[in-house]
């Protein structure tokens, strides 16, 4: 539905133009004013759509009728007709926000329905754009990042307002007098993203970041960019990096402390071990020669209670060595070169024989065994450890079954001890490569619990890993993990 103010005393004209109005829309309602009163009603009552007036009315003229309506809403449209305005009425009256002008005559009375709903289309347009670039504006100025424009001399054109708060002044004008040269490049040829140092006006210097984008109107080319202030930030990041400074530098610190202290403590550990040993082998020399000479002079008790002796010193013994040789791994440096595992094996089994003869022990050497980066002596050592303990941990009803393997994996060679023994719960698995863990009593299986820390301790020196996967009663397979050496001869 159009309503149209059709403002004219000459009922004539007003017949006419109503006549051609109707014959051009379908749904219309036109209010004829022909007088003052009937005008400021209508206007103030806000009822119509578009207004339709002549320039010479008895009562006013059409200027005044124009500047009526326009005060009261800028964009609603005006069309002037009439047969009695100037060109320079004309001329006036469009710098005043008339929409449209058309001369009253016979012959043009047709033109006024086209000129009418051209008139009314545009004016919905510029409302609908008005409001859209209201809302736009509104939705900038209330951003908390700041928006501009320049074009590509480097001339702000139009910024909102966070953009003239961050860089610390109250007006374009005043945005436009400082040099923010730094601020907008021109000679981007897209985009472009950025965080740069800006000194503001009153000397305050803020982190900014800065993203641009080149962009064309109607054939002529400007910059659009938005600006944060990100020195908040940048004062954190600089905070963490300190912190982390000063982190590294206190962990560093108490690295070399507790470096100091377990150095002290291992060389403790070793004194100890071994100013032991003259003492351990006293009792045990003595205690041997005791039972030997004087066993007669004893009744069964007493012969129990120096055997018991005997023994506790020689367990001590072993225990000691053993302290030895893992605080010996742990202190000394190794040197690693291409060893041989066929050889190594080998030295183990010889060295091992008369215990694998007491148990009746089946080992099995998958051949060939290849070359790995390691210390033989270490791994001499860590073998006989983890073979030890597969021919000692076995049910009793049974003969200790060992097969030893590798397999390679990338640059790594995997070494498998693989045994029929006891097996180990999964919770336990890696308990048992801690010094003086024991799983079991003295009595079932007599050891001093350092064997596999030794291992362990030994492999890692060598820059390798050790494992094991078990299950109880279904025995267990150790793995250790070394450099491969390729191709040596």
């Amino acid at each position: 539905m159009l309503r149209i103010l059709l403002v004219d005393d000459n009922p004539d004209d007003r017949l006419l133009c109503v006549r051609e109005l109707k014959r051009e829309f379908a749904q219309l309602e036109i209010e004829q004013i022909i007088d003052p009163q009937g005008l400021e009603a209508a206007i103030t009552a806000d009822k119509y759509d578009l207004v339709v007036t002549d320039y010479q009315l008895r009562w006013s003229n059409g200027l005044k009728v124009l500047q009526a309506v326009k005060k009261r809403d800028r964009f609603r449209p005006v069309v002037m007709f009439t047969n009695t305005g100037t060109q320079e009425i004309a001329v006036e009256a469009m710098k005043a926000g008339l929409d449209d002008y058309v001369v009253k005559s016979p012959k043009h009375f047709v033109r006024l329905p086209v000129t009418v709903r051209s008139v009314w289309r545009s004016s919905q347009l510029k409302r609908r754009t008005a409001e859209l670039e209201l809302r736009f504006q509104s939705l900038l100025n209330n951003l908390d990042v700041g928006v501009f424009r320049t074009n590509l001399a480097g001339e702000l054109l139009e910024a909102n307002a966070a953009f003239l708060q961050i860089i610390g002044v109250d007006s374009l004008s005043e945005a436009q007098q400082l040099d923010l040269s730094q601020l907008y490049r021109t000679e981007i040829a897209s985009k472009q993203q950025r965080e740069l140092e800006l000194q503001q006006p009153e000397g305050k210097k803020i982190w900014l970041r800065v993203k641009q984008i080149k962009i064309e109107i109607d054939g002529k080319s400007f910059l659009d960019g938005i600006v944060e202030d990100i020195s908040d930030r940048r004062q954190a990041e600089l905070a963490i990096r300190e912190l982390n400074q000063t982190l590294e530098q206190r962990v560093s610190d108490r690295t070399n402390k507790l470096k100091e202290v377990n150095e002290e403590l291992q060389a403790f550990a070793y004194s100890v071990s071994h100013d032991l040993q003259e003492p351990l082998r006293a009792i045990q020399g003595f205690s041997s020669i005791f039972l030997q000479d004087y066993a007669q002079q004893l009744d069964s008790e007493g012969q129990n209670y120096a055997r018991r002796l005997r023994n506790a010193a020689q367990r001590l013994t072993e225990m000691v060595q053993d302290l030895l040789d893992y605080t010996r791994i742990t202190r000394n440096k190794f040197p690693v070169e291409p060893v041989d595992l066929s050889s190594v094996v080998e030295q183990v089994l010889n060295n091992l024989e008369v215990s694998l003869q007491e148990r009746k022990a089946e080992i099995i050497v998958e051949s060939p065994l290849p070359v790995v980066l390691a210390n033989e002596a270490i791994l001499i050592q860590v073998l006989a450890n983890i073979l030890t303990n597969a021919i000692k941990f076995v049910n009793k009803n049974n003969l200790p079954k060992v097969r030893i393997r590798t397999d390679t994996r990338g640059e790594m060679v995997r070494i498998w001890v693989e045994d029929n023994g006891i097996g180990i719960e999964a919770d336990k698995q890696q308990q048992i490569f801690r010094v003086f863990e024991r799983l079991h009593g003295v009595e079932s299986y007599p050891g001093t619990g350092i064997g596999l820390a030794i291992a362990r301790k030994g492999i890692e020196r060598l820059g390798g890993k050790i494992g094991v996967e078990s299950r109880v009663n279904q025995g267990s397979k150790f793995w250790l993990e070394l450099t491969k050496i390729e191709n040596c001869a």
